[in-house]
């Protein structure tokens, strides 16, 4: 078995609609690998041989990385997140413990500060959560990184020139790096188009010339990283790169409980330089401390799949509705109304009913004169946790009245971008108000089924 071999079984799994692959090794308490830019999967192979036989060991493909698919998204943070949040619920993943690097330690520290319940340590590497000075920045990599970060010329280096691959990446490792690795980085990005999602990270960067959402994000997480429950354990390397010695202890001072371990001599993609002694630290630190001590052993892929409650032995049924001038359609299960949609004209009620759950085949019904906009109606939520809490958050809306994305965002304890995405993907109008949502610039804001259907329906709420 060779240093650049991966000797793994592949799995996927459709996600928020989109295919991610991952790795999924071992039996045991659960090890979550998240990498960053531009690397996969991949880059976590030679620790998971060693950690597989004691843990099981989970490593997906960020979308639009490694083997996952490579949709037409903005491929911005706060989607990342979207979709690991969406892959841990739909695994059905508790008491897990991250193992993270590069852009995968804020999607894993924003996870554990969300949903702490889930998360019971984290063992993290040459990663950022926290915000980031041009000053601290790698004195070699400033006018790469100024490059990658500029409209035109980020275009050229990192889409036309391949320079993250070919350039930042082996330069981030001591060692030097086999043409069969370097192969192996390069596969997933062969075509320029590919190459888009490795372009937007370092334009999300949290520097001290950045604002914005993943600013104000991260600048939230390191507020945080004090009062977190969570084991924490970082891993340093000499010299470093993101995580150099005043970084080592500016961590050591801000988290209180913080453990950390010297792991040898390395610069940004240490699981290159010294995969032993990381996976020899974390194994050390978990059975001393007992995080992630409850074992969770494979489950099938029915299981794994459908924790969202449109499981392969839910039946759903649809039918045609009139509400005053509208045609809607609604589709239930025996659970609950699962979603409520209008028609427009020119559409068939029976494409509208498929598009609220593409996986699964309604069947018409007749005769079911259930009243699916009676508040006391159940409902039978197809979503992520985080959705569902948006959602919930939507009904404590009363009729008449409006809240902004931010608005919500405080109520659920996310950010606005976030809240957007969920509010977006509600298949249950009316009764889960979302057209009651807009922005803090003012107007309407968008709406799945159209913006002037959203004025007329605000309107018609603030006559009555």
């Amino acid at each position: 078995m060779g240093f650049a071999d991966a000797p793994f079984e592949t799995h996927n799994m459709k996600v928020l609609g989109h295919n991610m692959h991952y790795v999924d090794e071992g039996t045991g308490p659960v090890l979550l690998f998240l990498h960053g830019n531009p690397t996969s999967s991949y880059l976590w192979r030679n620790i998971i041989k060693e950690l597989r036989s004691e843990y099981r060991c989970i490593a997906p493909d960020l979308i639009g990385f490694g083997h996952s698919d490579k949709p037409p998204l903005d491929y911005r943070f706060l989607t990342h997140y979207s979709f690991i949040e969406a892959f841990v619920e739909q695994l059905g993943l508790e008491h897990v413990t991250l193992v993270v690097h590069d852009w995968g330690g804020p999607l894993g520290f924003l996870l554990a500060q969300q949903q702490p319940e889930r998360v019971d340590g984290i063992a993290f590497m040459e990663t950022f959560p926290f915000t980031l000075k041009w000053s601290q920045f790698p004195r070699l990599g400033k006018p790469v990184f100024r490059g990658f970060r500029h409209p035109r010329l980020g275009r050229v280096m990192v889409m036309w020139q391949n320079l993250f691959i070919n350039l930042v990446l082996p330069m981030g490792v001591k060692r030097h790096l086999p043409r069969s690795v370097m192969a192996s980085y390069r596969a997933p990005f062969r075509d320029i188009a590919d190459r888009y999602p490795i372009l937007v990270w370092p334009n999300e960067l949290p520097l001290d010339d950045q604002s914005g959402e993943t600013r104000e994000v991260i600048e939230d997480m390191e507020q945080r990283l004090p009062s977190m429950p969570q084991r924490l354990l970082l891993l340093w390397f000499r010299p470093g790169a993101l995580i150099r010695k005043h970084q080592v202890q500016w961590l050591r001072e801000h988290i209180p409980h913080l453990e950390t371990r010297y792991c040898g001599e390395g610069l940004h993609y240490v699981q290159e330089d010294e995969p032993d002694a990381i996976a020899a630290a974390v194994r050390e630190w978990l059975r001393r401390g007992g995080s992630a001590s409850r074992a969770q052993t494979k489950s099938s892929p029915a299981t794994q799949t459908t924790p969202t409650g449109a499981g392969d032995d839910t039946a759903f049924y649809w039918r045609r509705l009139r509400h005053g001038d509208e045609t809607l359609v609604a589709l239930w299960s025996n659970q609950g109304l699962a979603g409520l949609a209008f028609v427009d004209a020119g559409e068939e009620p029976e494409a509208v009913a498929a598009s609220l759950l593409p996986d699964v085949r309604p069947v018409a019904a007749t005769g079911d004169n259930t009243d699916w906009l009676d508040p006391s109606t159940p409902l039978h939520w197809t979503g992520t946790a985080f959705q569902q809490r948006v959602w919930q958050a939507l009904q404590e809306i009363p009729p008449g009245e409006t809240r902004t994305y931010k608005q919500i965002a405080e109520r659920v304890d996310s950010q606005p971008r976030a809240v957007g995405q969920a509010v977006g993907a509600n298949r249950i109008a009316l009764r889960v108000p979302c057209h009651r949502v807009v922005p803090s610039s003012g107007g309407t804001g968008a709406y799945r089924w159209g913006k002037a259907r959203k004025q007329r329906l605000l309107e018609q709420e603030g006559r009555n």
